[in-house]
């Protein structure tokens, strides 16, 4: 099973003031997304991690990694060079399935493409339910930047960001379902049909 999840920022204290109260502290946050992780998925699943795992943390990334059980891809996000750069290359395979900028994958004839930052237009994004973008960054922002402002009118742009998709990572159904909520995103009769198989393609 495919599941996905961005901006988790493991270790990042700051993250707590500007938009996640609700924790009390970062070990209570760390602790609760790493248990959603392994609650929802098995050692065989595939994690597609959009960006932003780790930011200023002071554990070493290693410690996250080993606890989290599923394969991991991870799509570079702005904070994740750093601390990329003190894992040895072995490392890195071990840990992960791949390392990417960006990331696209085809089902079924459903295209995905993954991009930590949300993007105004993609391969194929004119077609609707037949290309979708994947991102972060964002967190659960309405109205801080014009990506944040134009979010909800892109209709085949979801953020994976676990501030939008209760701290847990999600199937594709799931981050559908959560942005449409969050965003109080409108599909037509048609389009409501066409976005359900394009679902069902991807499970």
């Amino acid at each position: 099973m495919d599941m996905f999840i961005a901006d988790t920022h493991f270790g990042h204290e700051n993250v707590l003031k500007s938009c996640r109260p609700q924790f009390q502290s970062i070990e209570e946050m760390d602790r609760m997304i790493i248990e959603n992780i392994n609650h929802k998925m098995k050692r065989n699943d595939t994690l597609y991690i959009v960006g932003d795992f780790i930011f200023r943390s002071k554990k070493p990334a290693a410690e996250y990694l080993e606890a989290i059980k599923p394969k991991k891809i991870l799509i570079l996000g702005n904070h994740d060079k750093d601390w990329l750069k003190h894992l040895s290359e072995d490392e890195i395979k071990h840990y992960f399935v791949g390392v990417f900028q960006q990331y696209e994958m085809k089902k079924n004839g459903i295209e995905l493409h993954f991009n930590h930052f949300p993007q105004l237009a993609w391969n194929r994004s004119h077609y609707f339910a037949q290309s979708f973008s994947i991102c972060g960054h964002i967190h659960n922002a309405r109205d801080t930047s014009i990506a944040a402002r134009l979010f909800p009118q892109l209709n085949c742009q979801f953020n994976a960001g676990v501030d939008v998709n209760h701290f847990e990572p999600v199937t594709f159904e799931e981050l559908v379902a959560n942005n449409t909520d969050f965003y109080n995103r409108f599909y037509s009769e048609e389009e409501q049909i066409r976005l359900e198989e394009a679902v069902r393609k991807l499970m």
